[in-house]
């Protein structure tokens, strides 16, 4: 799987799993750190053991979803950069505008399903956790919890950014459009591309 190109040259097949691995291993990582956490202590494995095992799966799943699955799978990536002033500055990115045609939508439900779905299941234990007051058990759900969000913020902010562009560049065309037939247009974008067709 080559990662190295140019972020939003994929290409891929409107349905069907493309990247089966990113897919498998979207769901593997926090499937398993899920299972971990359930069922570790009933084979034997003590709060430790249980605690190491599920913090080691969820960094897995936070750096995979962040770092590939997220791009290769819905075309996004979120990232933060530090300027040379010392500032901080949050990147939000989606492919390239005509790309989404090459996404497959497969792929796209997977990635926000699991998603959501390991939200709201660590908030349930974490919750259940907290009525019992389980205080160790609760620091391993409040990690789940907060690197789940952080990967679900960015990639719902680089959704919203990507929607927002496309309507900001369908709008802007509309208004040349209308711009170009109400007032002849002369010398506008929509005039030196009709000049190529001829």
């Amino acid at each position: 799987m080559d990662i190295s190109r140019e972020f939003g040259d994929e290409s891929a097949p409107q349905n069907g799993l493309k990247h089966p691995a990113a897919s498998f291993f979207h769901i593997a990582f926090r499937s398993l750190a899920i299972i971990v956490y359930l069922f570790c202590t009933l084979f034997g494995g003590g709060f430790t053991l249980t605690f190491v095992l599920v913090v080691i799966l969820l960094a897995a799943d936070f750096w995979t979803v962040k770092n590939i699955t997220g791009r290769l799978l819905v075309g996004l990536r979120w990232w933060n950069k530090i300027n040379e002033d010392g500032s901080t500055e949050w990147v939000y990115e989606s492919r390239k505008e005509g790309a989404s045609a090459y996404h497959s939508e497969t792929e796209n439900r997977i990635f926000w399903v699991a998603m959501g779905a390991s939200s709201l299941i660590w908030i349930i234990l974490l919750i259940k956790n907290l009525l019992s007051f389980s205080l160790g058990w609760m620091v391993v759900c409040l990690t789940a919890v907060f690197l789940n969000a952080a990967n679900l913020y960015g990639y719902i902010k680089c959704r919203k950014d990507a929607k927002a562009q496309v309507q900001g560049a369908v709008g802007n065309f509309l208004g040349r459009q209308l711009w170009n037939q109400t007032f002849g247009g002369s010398g506008s974008d929509t005039d030196t591309a009709n000049e190529g067709t001829r």
